[in-house]
């Protein structure tokens, strides 16, 4: 089917041969200026709403009628949690298309006890580091061969979060043969309250916080919760690329 640039396209020029052969002119169109070109094609493509995660219903049930309560561990809402692992240092969200950095415990840039300021004059922030990640292999190359990695929203990053599980409340995919020394290649860690002292699990969006000065939307990957931090705290990053941006 044409598009209704096309159409108007169309029009316009069978307009102009008309008008032109009225005056007994000769028939050669020249396309009118005011075309209006198709848009551009939109970068987010098609992708699934994700389930929570969550499969085990509630035992509760209705007061009134004692059926069980349809809760999301009943319905399952959402396209069931999938990841591939792209043997790259990534892994890729196969609801969202989102590709994800995955975390080592090498001391590397991907460290997954590395914490940073969401925002400060005088100290490497968040920014600093997805900066870093973009150029990592010089020349204009980032992680994993992409540099358009940015810090995830805070929605972005609650999608990846599996309330099926907890401590750490991840997918396999992105906690697995975590081992001191482990790199992007060998494991895939997510930080949980066992991991050390606070911060423990909390991880910063790129979501400041709306009407609260110098605060932002942080994720916290011990039981999945979503809560509002100071800037100023040291949390922990992690990478994400593609999806619908403009």
């Amino acid at each position: 089917m044409k598009s209704m640039s096309t159409r108007r396209r169309a029009l316009v020029l069978a307009s102009s041969l008309a008008l032109l052969s009225s005056l007994g002119l000769g028939a050669t169109a020249v396309e009118a200026w005011w075309w209006t070109p198709p848009p551009p094609p939109s970068s987010c493509g098609s992708s699934t709403f994700p389930a929570t995660g969550q499969i085990t219903p509630a035992t509760g049930t209705m007061t009134h009628t004692g059926a069980t309560v349809r809760d999301d561990g009943f319905v399952k809402a959402g396209g069931a949690l999938s990841y591939q692992d792209n043997g790259d240092g990534t892994v890729t969200d196969l609801n969202t298309l989102l590709m994800w950095e995955k975390k080592s415990m090498d001391g590397s840039l991907h460290d997954v006890n590395k914490f940073f300021l969401w925002s400060s004059p005088v100290t490497d922030t968040v920014w600093d580091w997805i900066d870093a990640v973009n150029t990592e292999l010089g020349t204009g190359i980032g992680f994993a061969g992409y540099n358009d990695w940015r810090l995830a929203n805070v929605k972005e990053l609650q999608s990846i979060v599996d309330y099926g599980r907890s401590d750490p409340a991840v997918d396999p995919a992105f906690n697995n043969n975590v081992s001191a020394g482990c790199t992007v290649l060998t494991c895939s860690a997510t930080r949980s309250a066992g991991g050390g002292p606070p911060p423990m699990a909390d991880y910063w969006s790129s979501t400041n916080a709306g009407a609260f000065s110098m605060a932002a939307w942080v994720v916290q990957f011990r039981f999945g919760s979503v809560s509002i931090f100071s800037w100023s705290f040291p949390f922990q990053v992690r990478a994400v690329r593609g999806g619908c941006v403009p």
